[in-house]
């Protein structure tokens, strides 16, 4: 039976971590959105009866263009607070241990989601309270945190199996839109019936069982964990690395010389990552917004239901289509026609003028996740085993800025296309994602990885 056991962890692993902890983020974004919406327009018009019902003022440009305002402060809030322990906790990972890194995110979401609940429930509170909760996310670095800790333990654990690695990542990845679909759809459903105090609360209860799991099931892998890099073994570094010297190790593992490309293709696939988060941020900043505006008019169990069926179709794209499609077609192909297809649904989107149209965009969009998880495997083949948490926590600190940077972009740039083009944003975005295919094409057309050297500086 213990035999069993320890097999059965080293077949699930971090996948239920990030499926819990992108559940609560899909089932909190759109509750603490709505939220913000909500207060502004208290704040605006006076009449807590009128805004209770998002159909009675989703039209008011006013209201639209201060909710994107205030999104964008809290978006920028998040982004800066993640960036530092973004950088340094995949070094400090690398001899600590992925576990920590883990639990680290979920354990001030406790306090965030709290905050966030208070607010609701407290009908006179401002709604600049909501940036609080939105630096406390951030303390620990948010979802970026559990991305490097999660894909650098996968990493420890498929050292030397390339394709191994690669199908590992892709059902790693593919929990984020299974999350997706589970948040979306519970995320919904309890605003709808119970208000926006359930949803909060069902964010909270996500954390706690993402706490649970971490402390009772999962446990380090042996490979890739309390190694030294370069000089960093001395006695005195082993006893005592401090916060700036965890930031170095990053950078040093992004930035050194290797043999042949690697270390521009390295950076190639870091861009593409930042490119990928950025346009995936800045269509989940204003999504709602969009959709709720005419001649869409979601209502939020709407945008709760179109959001999931988006979600399941790409964790279907990543778990069911990927594997097969592997076994005929090279995996950098693959992500380039990833690539395709999320340009095609963004534009798309853009032009949507009905439900059935939008709907449509996520049928053409379901094999678009598969990208991002071939970039993570590439990344991480070109790096050392005693490099995967530095280098996951610099593209996580990449990511990070990714908030505030999408924020600033398209939160920016919605109010002032919105009375002219609505889905300007969304043009953007496959202009950004055609960049992405750009760069994979010149990834694919380097020399192959080499069995890993780093060459004297």
């Amino acid at each position: 039976m213990s035999a069993w056991k320890e097999k059965l962890r080293r077949v699930v692993t971090v996948e239920p971590v990030i499926f819990f902890y992108m559940t609560s983020t899909f089932i909190v974004t759109p509750a603490y959105q709505q939220m913000i919406i909500t207060k502004v327009c208290q704040a605006l018009l006076k009449n807590e009866t009128l805004c209770s019902n998002p159909k009675h003022h989703k039209g008011d440009e006013e209201i639209q263009t201060t909710a994107s305002y205030i999104l964008l402060l809290f978006n920028a809030t998040l982004s800066l607070v993640s960036i530092p322990p973004a950088i340094m906790l995949g070094s400090w990972s690398d001899r600590a241990g992925r576990r920590w890194v883990m639990a680290f995110p979920s354990l001030l979401s406790l306090l965030s989601g709290g905050l966030l609940l208070a607010v609701s429930l407290l009908g006179n509170i401002s709604v600049y309270w909501t940036l609080l909760a939105a630096a406390l996310t951030g303390l620990t670095g948010g979802h970026v945190s559990i991305f490097l800790s999660s894909f650098s333990y996968l990493a420890d654990l498929t050292m030397g199996s390339s394709s191994s690695r690669t199908l590992r990542m892709a059902v790693a990845e593919s929990m984020i839109f299974v999350g997706g679909t589970v948040g979306f759809l519970l995320g919904g459903f309890l605003q709808q019936e119970f208000g926006l105090k359930a949803a909060f609360a069902a964010y909270i209860g996500c954390h706690v069982l993402a706490l649970l799991y971490i402390a009772l099931w999962l446990r380090d892998p042996s490979t890739g964990r309390n190694t030294c890099i370069a000089e960093q073994c001395s006695p005195e570094d082993q006893s005592r690395l401090n916060i700036l010297k965890y930031a170095k190790l990053s950078f040093k593992a992004v930035f050194k010389r290797r043999s042949g490309q690697e270390r521009l293709k390295l950076h190639f696939l870091i861009l593409c990552t930042f490119i990928n988060n950025l346009v995936a941020v800045g269509d989940q900043s204003i999504l709602l917004l969009y959709l709720m505006y005419e001649p869409r008019e979601f209502t939020t169990a709407l945008f709760g239901v179109f959001n999931s069926v988006r979600m399941l179709l790409l964790g279907f794209g990543l778990l069911g289509l990927f594997p097969v499609l592997m076994r005929c077609i090279k995996e950098m192909t693959l992500a380039k026609l990833s690539a395709v297809f999320r340009i095609a649904s963004y534009v798309l989107l853009a032009f949507s003028n009905n439900t059935w149209m939008v709907f449509l965009v996520a049928v053409v969009g379901a094999p678009a996740g598969i990208s991002q998880a071939v970039i993570r495997s590439l990344s991480s083949a070109i790096v050392g085993p005693d490099e995967q948490g530095a280098m996951f926590s610099f593209s996580a600190s990449v990511e990070a800025t990714c908030i505030l940077i999408a924020s600033t972009i398209f939160n920016g740039l919605y109010p002032l296309t919105l009375t002219t083009v609505p889905g300007m944003p969304y043009i953007i975005m496959a202009v950004f994602m055609l960049i992405v295919l750009i760069l994979l094409q010149w990834i694919s057309e380097m020399p192959a990885t080499h069995p890993r050297l780093v060459l004297s500086d």
